[in-house]
């Protein structure tokens, strides 16, 4: 498995630990389900890449604890 398929995966295990009733506006992409974030990383798509630089800048965040 390469690094960007790893990262894919990654971020989609964290997607599905968040709750299925809740959604989240993301800029003018609107307001997507669990599911919806999770397939469009899966498909790598526009909306999915930028889903991959939202989580990879919150961990990052998270490892310099700028975020607690």
């Amino acid at each position: 498995m390469n690094k960007n398929a790893e990262i894919r995966e990654l971020v989609m295990v964290r997607l599905s630990t968040f709750p299925s009733d809740k959604k989240i506006c993301i800029g003018k992409y609107g307001e997507l389900s669990r599911e919806d974030m999770i397939k469009h990383v899966s498909n790598e798509d526009e909306i999915g890449k930028k889903i991959i630089e939202i989580e990879l800048a919150y961990l990052r965040a998270l490892k310099e604890g700028i975020v607690s």
